[in-house]
Order: structure tokens, then C-alpha cells, then sequence
């Protein structure tokens, strides 16, 4: 007990350092880069560069990289705030359409219309925007935006289109809606918000359900906790400082056994949950395999520390040296694939498997950098659990 309290105090006593005696814009690392993403406001969704590096959700429609982007920069599902008021709601509506933008901080239906060089010179030319409004503004800072976006989104609907890349030609189509709508945002003092609620009416837009409602707020409380973490405390170069901090001990063979499975399990689960996010397209599996994967990370510090060898199947997706686990993987994803019901309680199995073999671990006597990161990853299948319960 005097050990875990040690290590608990340490933790907060690093967290609170990060967080005072500095301003919001000092504590973030140079090397991060904020987007916001906005069709209206949109929540939850999974945020990419094009490498691969995932974004941390921040809350309030941002999402934050901790190392410098590459374009382009793309945002597919999560949930859009109509009424703007900062929290996901009954009668919201899902991001149906991948977005993207090819340079800037934001990504919205613009940015994304944007992306056709030749689209972005239409823009340019018939409605009086420049790059700067294109890929800075919103549809909540501009009008014009807001009405363009409008506009593009009801055309990609009203068409069954499954993105929303328009073409020149496709965009043309559009041109005398756009200037009939830009017009009537201009003349009328009706908020935004408004303006898209109407436009939702309008296409017959499915909304966010009461019953939906609990699964997918605890889904965001959870990405945003996630992204949270990550920006305190667990990035990799602060969680480095807290091990070396920690004195090597001399491991047992069992210790070392365990470090080297317990990277294949938090990969099991990171890739069991992209495996499911690509069948379903359901956020919560995008938002929890990017929290296994910093739990990978956690464990590789140890094994690099202690001077381990890595298990080379971890650049495989789905391919495991302990048999067991790779039974497990393929049990998992074959009961995954029958329904989306049957992949959240694979996500349940998962969080309890992971739960169970961590409190086994954590019953023996541990080096405090073991205990550390095992504390550490148990917090994260307890939250991960409530998760998935909550949507069951």
C-alpha cells in the first residue's frame, strides 16, 4: 500500500506540475498542432494525418496532434453539435461524410470541396473567398462558409453520394443554390444553429435517439478523457521521465514473461478494436484501440528499459507469437463480425480478460516502474469497460 501511494502521489504531484504556474498555450508542446473540425461542431470523430498519426479528441469539436501533421488531414465519424451549444444531445445527428483538408487548422465541407484544386478556383472565383476563408474559417465564424457547406451537404445527401469530393462539374450544379442560400443567411438574422436544425428538417436527417443518448456521451467522455491523459501525462517522452525516474530492479523471469504478454494482449485488443471500427464504423472502437495503442507504448518503455526483446509480430496487425492469445484473436473477431451487439460484448471480453490478468499481476510483489505502468493500464480497461457497458 505504502508503495501504490507512493506512486499515486508522484503521478499527481507530475500532473499538477504540468498544469500550473504556466498558461493553457505555454503547457502545449511546440510541437502539437490543434485542429478543429466542423460541419456544424463535430464531436468523437476519428482524426488522422497522412501517416496514420491519430488525433487526441480535446473536447468541443478539437483534436490535437502531438507531433506535426502531414497532409492531408482527414476526420470521419463522430457527431455534430446543431444546436451549438457544446454538448451532444438528443436529436444531434452523426457525421455521415469524411471530411478533409489539405493544408490550415481546420477541416470542414469547405476544406474538403477544396481539396479539387479545380473546385477550390471556383470557389475562389464565384463567391468571393479567398484561401485564408477557406481553410481558417468555419461555418460558425462565416456565413458564406456556412452556407456553402449547407448547401454541399444536402446535394451529397439528395444524391446518395458517398463522398463528398465533388467534382467541378458536380459543384456547378450546385452554384445557383449556393448564392440563393448565401443571400438568405445574409438577409436573415437567424443564427447558424438554426439555419442547419432547418436544413436537417429539410433532408430527413436521422437524429440521436433518447435510448442512443447514455452510449454515446459515455463515448465521448471517454475519448476526451483519453486525449486529456494523453496531453498531461502520459505522452511518451513525460511517461519516459517517470520511469527512468524509477530505479531498474532486478527482474524475475516471470516479470520479464510478463512484460513481453502483456504487449501482445494490449495489442490484441488495439487491433481486435480497428478490426471492428472497419467492419462498423462505430467511434467507440477508433477511440479505445488509439488508448491501446498508448498502453503498447507504456509497456515498450519498460521492455526498452529492461533491455527486452520486442516480439517482431507487434508490426503485424492480428499476428501474435503466444498461441494463446492468437486463438483468442481470431475467436474474437469471428464473434465481432456476426452483429454490432455481438462487437461491443467482444469489446466487453476484451476490457474483462484484460482487467483480470492485470489484477493477477498486480497482486505480486513489483518493481514501483512495473506497478506504475500495470496502475496505469488497469485505470484504462476500467474506463474502457464502462464504455462498452454503457453502450450495451
Amino acid at each position: 500500500m505504502l508503495k501504490q501511494s507512493f506512486i499515486v502521489s508522484t503521478l499527481a504531484a507530475l500532473i499538477l506540475a504540468g498544469c500550473s504556474g504556466t498558461s493553457a498555450t505555454d503547457a502545449v508542446s511546440s510541437s502539437t498542432t490543434d485542429i478543429t473540425v466542423e460541419r456544424g461542431p463535430v464531436d468523437g470523430a476519428t482524426v488522422t494525418d497522412a501517416n496514420g498519426q491519430l488525433a487526441q479528441y480535446m473536447g468541443q469539436a478539437r483534436y490535437r496532434f502531438t507531433a506535426k501533421p502531414a497532409y492531408p488531414i482527414s476526420a470521419q465519424g463522430g457527431y455534430i453539435d446543431i444546436n451549438r451549444n457544446g454538448t451532444i444531445e438528443a436529436g444531434e445527428v452523426k457525421l455521415q461524410y469524411k471530411l478533409e483538408a489539405q493544408q490550415g487548422e481546420v477541416v470542414t465541407v469547405v476544406t474538403t470541396l477544396a481539396s479539387n484544386t479545380q473546385v477550390r478556383a471556383m470557389l475562389k472565383e464565384e463567391f468571393g473567398l479567398n484561401d485564408m476563408q477557406i481553410d481558417t474559417a468555419t461555418p460558425g465564424t462565416d456565413k458564406t462558409i456556412a452556407a456553402i457547406s449547407d448547401e454541399a451537404y444536402a446535394y451529397c445527401l439528395e444524391n446518395n453520394l458517398s463522398t463528398m469530393n465533388l467534382s467541378e462539374e458536380q459543384a456547378l450544379q450546385i452554384q445557383e443554390r449556393i448564392h440563393a442560400r448565401i443571400a438568405m443567411y445574409e438577409e436573415n438574422t437567424q443564427s447558424v444553429s438554426e439555419f442547419e436544425n432547418a436544413l436537417m428538417n429539410q433532408l430527413g436527417v436521422k437524429r440521436i435517439t433518447e435510448s442512443e443518448l447514455p452510449g454515446i456521451q459515455q463515448e465521448l467522455r471517454v475519448a476526451q478523457q483519453n486525449g486529456m491523459n494523453t496531453e498531461h501525462n502520459q505522452t511518451a517522452g513525460e511517461l519516459q521521465t517517470m520511469i527512468d525516474s524509477i530505479p531498474a530492479a532486478d527482474l524475475t523471469a516471470l516479470q520479464k514473461e510478463g512484460l513481453i504478454f502483456m504487449v501482445e494482449e494490449e495489442k490484441l485488443a488495439r487491433d481486435v478494436y480497428e478490426n471492428l471500427y472497419a467492419a462498423w464504423g462505430v467511434n467507440i472502437f477508433a477511440n479505445i484501440a488509439s488508448s491501446e495503442q498508448q498502453h503498447m507504448n507504456a509497456v515498450l518503455l519498460l521492455l526498452e528499459k529492461y533491455e527486452l526483446e520486442i516480439p517482431a509480430t507487434l508490426e503485424s496487425r492480428g499476428v501474435f507469437e503466444n498461441s494463446e492469445l492468437q486463438a483468442l484473436y481470431d475467436r474474437l473477431i469471428a464473434t465481432g463480425a456476426l452483429s454490432l451487439t455481438d462487437a461491443i460484448e467482444v469489446g466487453v471480453t476484451i476490457e474483462e480478460v484484460d482487467i483480470a490478468d492485470l489484477n493477477k499481476i498486480l497482486e505480486t510483489d513489483l518493481p514501483e516502474d512495473l506497478e506504475l505502468v500495470y496502475e496505469h493500464l488497469l485505470n484504462g480497461s476500467y474506463n474502457h469497460l464502462e464504455a462498452f457497458n454503457s453502450h450495451l
